[in-house]
């Protein structure tokens, strides 16, 4: 591989990694000393009345109660779409050149659910798996296809995701569970369902709520102080979106923040822009390729944390030349990192190994199961018959709180707030002896 381009390096890797997440079963490297989580302290949230008042949009919601409101649902025609006597039909729409095997997550979560007799007698089928190759105008023939179709809901993991095509979900009343980073499972959309909340702040009045304080809770427990930082992004919407985030979220403690077009992206550029300014942490959002080019270099030349979002990728260590770019470096993770070995990750081994499953899974498998079990978790709570309208009145409405209770596990999700808020969930990894090794274990705010 040495003659390739780091672009080419990485889809030849990907290909690589799912063979070997599919043969190598769990490595016995020693664990590392954890930093204990702190306790999760959120309680469950109830309705005691619902008052018929509008919803103002602009009026900002108190995260820590849940807003006394009926939100307007005569508009839902009382259907059971997807919904037989028998079966809760759901379908996957993944990007497979990034999200290449989140339907073994997907099947794996399903598999147990219906080895325990179902949801009301109910099994979850999974009618069909679609891939839109990260294609906006696939996605959006797929999303017109799937609405058209006796389906309840989809498992949505796409590089591909915009306002047109979740707005064409959610007009149809299709609800959709995914990671919420797109624009669609934030207000003012009610029916996307991030398993980590909404993740997306530029959509929204809600930015105070919704505002992820993730790596600087990490950070801070790491360093026992709010450390100095330096942001990289790209310069595109997304990377601003980003630069915006941590702006707000920083504030002083951003020393520089650097806007960088994807073609003037490097690590020479990076150093030279940084060479006479102190810091503890570099944080680079510049996508996969760009990372995995970059960062070995950085590591080597700046003195602090070099740290990225991306390169929590569960096999990609086997490939030795990637693991050697990514030595030393840090990842934050949205999802509970199979290395910690707590009960989250024995709940998702379990269920792949009743399916022939690999026990080395990969985010998108990760991703798959979490946001499945948020599905199934709704679905499960609904006591009147279920139907897309008591299924909408059950998360928005009357609300509820998801908390899977495993150790490391996503974080407690109220669903009626889950459109302005990020759970918060994340943990901190180095890339040690060509080990991801847990730094501050998955924790919650």
């Amino acid at each position: 591989m040495r003659n390739l381009t780091y672009a080419q390096k990485f889809r030849t890797t990907a290909t690589l990694i799912l063979a070997l997440i599919l043969l190598v079963g769990c490595g016995g490297a020693e664990l590392p000393n954890l930093v204990d989580a702190p306790p999760a302290s959120q309680s469950a949230l109830t309705v005691e009345t619902l008052l018929e008042a509008p919803v103002n949009q602009s009026d900002p919601i108190n995260p820590e109660i849940l807003p006394n409101r009926v939100l307007d649902i005569d508009t839902i025609s009382e259907n059971s779409r997807g919904i037989s006597d028998e079966t809760i039909a759901i379908a996957i729409v993944k990007s497979g050149d990034v999200f290449q095997d989140v339907e073994i997550g997907v099947e794996a979560r399903v598999f147990r659910l219906n080895e325990n007799g179902g949801i009301n007698s109910r099994k979850v089928e999974i009618v069909q798996v679609f891939d839109d190759f990260g294609d906006e105008e696939n996605l959006e023939t797929i999303v017109k296809e799937v609405v058209e179709q006796d389906i309840f809901g989809i498992i949505l993991l796409s590089t591909a995701v915009s306002p047109e095509t979740t707005d064409v979900l959610a007009e149809n009343n299709v609800p959709f569970f995914g990671w919420g980073f797109s624009e669609g499972f934030c207000e003012p959309n009610k029916w996307g369902f991030g398993f980590n909340g909404c993740m997306n702040l530029s959509t929204s009045t809600f930015s105070d709520q919704n505002l992820d304080t993730s790596v600087m809770r990490l950070l801070s427990i790491f360093y026992g102080r709010i450390p100095q930082v330096i942001s990289v992004t790209t310069n595109d919407p997304a990377g601003i979106s980003v630069t915006t985030h941590n702006e707000t979220l920083w504030g002083e403690n951003l020393v520089k923040a650097i806007k960088l077009d994807r073609s003037e992206i490097s690590a020479s550029a990076i150093l030279q822009e940084i060479s006479s300014i102190k810091a503890d942490v570099l944080l680079l959002s510049v996508g996969l390729d760009k990372t995995v080019e970059i960062k070995k270099e950085l590591i080597s030349n700046f003195s602090g944390m070099v740290l990225d979002d991306v390169t929590y990728l569960p096999g990609i260590l086997q490939n030795f030349e990637m693991s050697e770019e990514l030595e030393g470096g840090y990842v934050l993770s949205q999802v509970p990192p199979q290395e910690e070995y707590r009960g989250a990750a024995t709940q998702i081994m379990t269920g792949l190994s009743q399916i022939g499953g690999p026990q080395i899974y990969s985010q998108a498998i990760s991703i798959g199961y979490w946001s499945t079990d948020l599905l199934i978790a709704i679905l499960d709570s609904i006591e009147s018959e279920l139907s897309v309208s008591s299924f909408f009145e059950k998360a928005n409405v009357e609300g509820y709180l998801y908390d899977p209770e495993f150790s490391g596990g996503p974080c407690p999700l109220q669903t009626a707030l889950s459109h302005q808020n990020s759970s918060g969930g994340a943990a901190l990894l180095q890339v040690r002896g060509g080990v991801f090794r847990p730094v501050v274990n998955f924790n919650c705010p």
